[in-house]
């Protein structure tokens, strides 16, 4: 597929803010290239870390000036690429983030209701994951991670005696 006539579609039918962070990212990946594989652009968008490990330098005209998000743009793009967003990508980046938040991390947390938002917003996260079909689809590349998460969700409730 020509870029300018994906990058034409995408104008059509997308917010001006996923326009210009698609064409940042492709900037960025295919600097001097006029055509790409239409498998190659799904997987790029597919891959939500894609969004943040290129858009990382954008995040004030994504933020500030379209009062969007990188998520809102991903979101957006696998709609209009047909991709189902309860995917491989997604699901790793969530699991990525909570293991990131150990139980040390967490009971060392000064103040009470940070502590508690976190512990919240971590058992949130863990639910989704739990009910995420992707997660039941594959269980066996995941499970032992999940389970970990919930051994530590369970270990910081039991020491705070919630």
């Amino acid at each position: 597929m020509l870029i300018n006539e994906f990058l034409s579609d995408i104008e059509k039918s997308c917010s001006h803010i996923a326009l210009l962070c698609v064409k940042h990212i492709l900037n960025k990946v295919y600097k001097d290239i006029d055509t790409v594989n239409d498998q190659k652009l799904k997987e790029l968008f597919s891959n939500y870390n894609n969004y943040n490990k290129y858009l990382n330098d954008y995040a004030g005209t994504i933020y500030n000036k379209h009062s969007s998000s990188v998520n809102n743009v991903y979101i957006e793009m696998c709609k209009f690429l047909d991709i189902d967003i309860d995917n491989q990508y997604t699901l790793e980046h969530v699991i990525i983030k909570l293991e990131k938040q150990e139980p040390a991390v967490i009971l060392n947390l000064l103040d009470d209701d940070i502590k508690m938002m976190t512990i919240e917003n971590f058992e949130e996260k863990l639910n989704s994951i739990l009910s995420s079909k992707y997660y039941n689809n594959n269980k066996s590349q995941f499970q032992s991670r999940v389970d970990k998460l919930s051994k530590n969700l369970s270990l910081v409730k039991k020491a705070l005696q919630l």
